[in-house]
């Protein structure tokens, strides 16, 4: 009888089935993953020659990738000062990957940012450049936080300091979950309204493309039903998915480079008054 409720037990832990262990966001998060990689090879074969002669003229595509890169390291260099121009690269790289994974549900597939794991895992990757940052500018004095004001406070210190990757993680998943959840109801409701009318004007009612098609079938699930949503759903993808996730990433980023900044000696020549200032 034991062996049965651990075979029960570990059977869970130990699936070999597909279908387990798969995840169609994270499978998603990987495919853009593999997108931003094969860029980067692009872009630098592209650039190969103007490593040789940095004032070249750059034209096309080329002028439009190197116009991006001068304003990101524009936006690190006005939100965290001179100094710290060498986080561009972090930023750029959160730029890409948390917009394409934003819109990369207009593809069909699952967007990354609805899973909070992928979510998280960003806040991670923020809360380690934080305390990174943190240790390499303050050296052996970083640890004195943690026992701040008395020794006392040690627990409480060591959570609180998973609060910005929780806070930064939940912002994401939150606007993504969210439009995505109105989509969803949008495009039910269009499917119905849809086949409504299709079915006042008495056309694709019956079994008529169930046994035309051998699959289709009538009502709000088949061919009628997708008649008004492309009409209506585009305009609503402009905002849920492309405004919304250029802001979220805005926002993001910002964020970042203000908590890594915040982890700098305070004689840095950029101060977080006078970023806040700017902002």
């Amino acid at each position: 009888m034991n062996s049965v409720v651990l075979d029960s037990i570990f059977d869970g832990f130990l699936s070999f089935e597909f279908d387990d262990w798969f995840v169609p966001e994270i499978f998603s998060s990987l495919i853009v993953i593999l997108i931003i990689i094969v860029l980067s090879f692009v872009i630098h074969f592209m650039f190969k020659d103007s490593y040789k002669d940095p004032l070249q003229e750059q034209k096309g595509f080329k002028m439009v990738i190197a116009m991006g890169v001068e304003k990101v390291e524009n936006f690190v260099v006005e939100l965290m000062g001179e100094n710290n121009r060498n986080f561009a690269g972090l930023a750029s790289a959160l730029f890409i990957y948390v917009f394409l994974a934003f819109i990369f549900g207009l593809t069909g597939l699952a967007a990354p940012m609805t899973y909070f794991g992928v979510c998280l895992s960003l806040g991670l990757i923020t809360l380690f450049m934080i305390h990174i940052t943190a240790v390499r500018n303050q050296k052996m004095k970083y640890f004195k936080r943690y026992v701040d004001p008395i020794f006392v406070f040690l627990p409480i210190n060591i959570i609180t300091t998973f609060t910005p990757a929780l806070s930064l993680a939940l912002r994401l998943f939150g606007n993504a979950l969210g439009g995505f959840c109105i989509m969803g109801i949008v495009y039910f409701g269009l499917e119905n309204v849809s086949s409504a009318i299709f079915n006042n004007l008495g056309l694709f009612v019956g079994n008529y493309w169930a046994n035309a098609g051998g699959f289709f079938v009538s009502g709000a699930e088949g061919p009628a039903g997708i008649f008004v949503a492309p009409l209506v759903a585009p305009v609503l993808h402009l905002y849920f998915d492309l405004f919304s996730g250029a802001i979220q990433t805005l926002v993001f980023v910002t964020l970042t480079m203000i908590q890594i900044l915040q982890e700098f000696p305070e004689d840095e020549s950029t101060s977080l008054n006078t970023v806040s200032q700017n902002l």
